[in-house]
């Protein structure tokens, strides 16, 4: 199972794996608060990506389609979610709630799709 769950929420025992994919960590929240938290930076959109969206504030489904065709090349740490899921049962993706763009939700639909859960 994967689920979404924002990084301020406290840790609960059926989180399983808890993974944050921002490309900065967010303010507010030690990281030895997060305890057991893996931080994969490189399952977040990229820095080339970042500033596409800066420039291109309105263009949400461009910006998802483009998201997507990074996770695609990038067939290591998807896997390693897929591992993570069936060794631990569930993997948690911890992501900042001001998620304006749907990253947290474009990156949910891609793993499951990616670990054949749909």
């Amino acid at each position: 199972m994967i689920k979404l769950k924002s990084i301020y929420d406290p840790r609960h025992p059926d989180d399983g794996y808890r993974i944050f994919v921002d490309a900065e960590w967010p303010r507010g929240v030690s990281r030895g608060k997060s305890a057991a938290c893996d931080w994969m930076k490189s399952l977040g959109p990229s820095v080339g990506l970042r500033g596409w969206m800066m420039r291109n504030t309105l263009k949400i489904s461009q910006f998802q389609d483009k998201y997507l065709s990074e996770l695609g090349r990038d067939d290591k740490n998807p896997d390693r979610v897929c591992k993570l899921m069936k060794e631990y049962g569930t993997v948690t993706i911890l992501f900042v709630p001001d998620d304006q763009w749907g990253v947290a939700d474009t990156l949910y639909r891609y793993l499951k799709a990616h670990c054949g859960l749909i």
